[in-house]
């Protein structure tokens, strides 16, 4: 009997209604490398598509979750304008605001697991780290979690923890450094080490105990 190869994958016809299967395009062993090299965001993106979560500069989540619900993002700018004759108006530039996004995580399972993931996010509160939201189209990195807020109902179970994780934009930005100035007051002060003041016997002597005020 011919020997009939079985498929890596199933055979799912692309018609109307048939929906499309999440698959692994990576060969096994380039998986492995990825999982001994730490490369987390790597897997996330080839074995785990699509990819909904904050991440930070590890490629870490920021809380394990069980599923992410709700993300919203919105980037303002502003349009600087001025006053002219007659009412009028000009405008002359437009500057792009940090984004704010809120990502909705939801985790349920037992009572550590649950306690868990709040102290993540309420550490991750506090702290000044950036982190990156992450969804399949697009990514939106150097943010800091400014907030959060707990929701729980009844009707989705009270151990069912809904968190909205709130995060604004961090705009990173370089320091200038001056070297040498053509006026030497203008150069940054530097620092020659301590400075400390002595006397001298003839400083001592000038002082009389007269001049010393009880």
């Amino acid at each position: 009997m011919p020997i009939i190869a079985v498929p890596q994958f199933p055979n799912v016809p692309a018609l109307p209604g048939v929906p499309q299967l999440l698959r692994n395009p990576l060969d096994p062993v380039e998986l492995v490398t990825q999982i001994l090299t730490g490369d987390v965001l790597g897997i996330l993106n080839n074995v785990l598509r699509p990819v909904w979560g904050i991440f930070d500069q590890n490629g870490q989540p920021m809380a394990i979750a069980d599923t992410v619900t709700t993300l919203e993002y919105r980037g303002d700018s502003r349009i600087s304008d001025y006053p002219q004759e007659q009412g009028a108006f000009g405008s002359y530039n437009k500057v792009q605001m940090p984004y704010e996004a809120r990502v909705q995580l939801v985790r349920g399972r037992n009572s550590v697991a649950r306690s868990v993931f709040l102290d993540a996010i309420e550490a991750a509160k506090q702290s000044t780290a950036l982190y990156t939201v992450v969804t399949p189209e697009r990514t939106y990195a150097n943010a800091n979690i400014v907030a959060y807020d707990v929701r729980r109902e009844t009707r989705d179970g009270a151990t069912l923890l809904k968190v909205n994780v709130h995060l604004e934009e961090v705009r990173v930005t370089g320091v200038a450094a001056f070297g040498n100035t053509q006026n030497p007051a203008s150069a940054d002060p530097a620092s020659q080490g301590q400075v400390q003041t002595t006397s001298t016997p003839i400083d001592m002597a000038a002082i009389t105990p007269s001049e010393v005020l009880l």
